[in-house]
């Protein structure tokens, strides 16, 4: 499907999972490299950057969080950019929020008449890249509020359901710290050639500020797997002290009760002259002792301090 959005002589040609007639007609609209068109149409491929004479390729995968049953997964979603002076293709097998999202936004632009610095294609793909950054920085804020509030579900006492919890969000995390990775290259490559693209010099500063963007978002992954990272150090030491104290009630409640049971069985052994089982109130004495016995050996516990 392809759509066609214009701006004051500048051409936004959105494809999403394009045929060969609608990328081989952009091919010879624009006279690409056949080797575009076969980046277009190919799904998925490598982040990278391709600078031609009059425009400039380039492929980004996007991490992108999506609900998966009950708990959240980050899928990779690629979008391809050819950026020429006047035109801008982006091509897309999957259907990316952002990018739709920013269709509405530059429709509604172009409706009411907004003055928006847009000379050229590059501003158009600037604030796209802008969008797709922020949709990317809401994403790793999610996630940091479920870090936040994992941290409060294990101070409550629910160590032993956080665990999976915890480790569901570091997946998160690290999938999209792999796929967000290589952006850094892209943009650090961008603005060296900037100088002698098609959009001069001036343009240098929007690539730094892309630049800075993907920094932010780098700094809030890094920080959101810190942040993780303590906390489930915290969780296993506390599932662990719970875990120990439990051993710990069972192993003395093992020894309690132990020596009652020895005392009971002595007191049931067949044979002839056993005391206090033919006397009266022998049962109730027998049951005196034993009671005697469990809180001796309760205080002697707490005298070792192992209560």
């Amino acid at each position: 499907m392809t759509t066609t959005h214009t701006y004051r002589g500048i051409v936004w040609i959105d494809l999403e999972s394009p045929d060969e007639n609608e990328i081989s007609s952009l091919v010879k609209r624009y006279d690409l490299h056949p080797l575009v068109g076969e980046e277009l149409k190919s799904s998925p491929s490598l982040a990278k950057i391709d600078v031609y004479k009059e425009y400039t390729l380039v492929v980004l995968t996007l991490p992108v969080r999506t609900r998966h049953n009950d708990s959240y997964i980050v899928v990779d979603r690629e979008v391809d950019f050819v950026i020429g002076k006047h035109f801008l293709i982006t091509s897309r097998f999957e259907a990316v929020e952002q990018l739709e999202y920013f269709a509405k936004i530059f429709e509604a632009n172009e409706i009411l008449g907004k003055e928006e610095k847009i000379e050229h294609a590059g501003h158009i793909f600037y604030y796209m890249i802008k969008r797709l950054y922020a949709g990317m920085r809401n994403d790793l804020e999610n996630i940091r509020d479920g870090i936040v509030s994992a941290e409060n579900r294990i101070f409550k006492g629910d160590e032993r359901h956080m665990v999976e919890h915890l480790s569901n969000l570091n997946r998160e995390l690290i999938d999209f710290k792999q796929t967000a990775r290589i952006h850094h290259d892209i943009w650090t490559s961008m603005s060296e050639r900037s100088e002698k693209s098609i959009f001069g010099a001036d343009f240098a500063p929007y690539i730094e500020d892309i630049k800075n963007d993907f920094n932010h978002i780098h700094e809030l992954i890094v920080n959101a797997r810190e942040l993780l990272a303590d906390l489930r150090e915290t969780n296993d030491s506390l599932l662990n002290t719970r875990q120990n104290e439990i051993i710990k009630d069972l192993t003395l409640i093992a020894f309690i009760f132990y020596p009652l049971t020895l005392v009971a069985s002595i007191f049931t052994i067949p044979g002839v002259g056993v005391p206090l089982v033919d006397r009266p109130y022998g049962w109730m004495t027998i049951i005196l002792l034993m009671i005697i016995l469990s809180f001796g050996i309760w205080f002697w516990f707490k005298k070792k301090k192992w209560v």
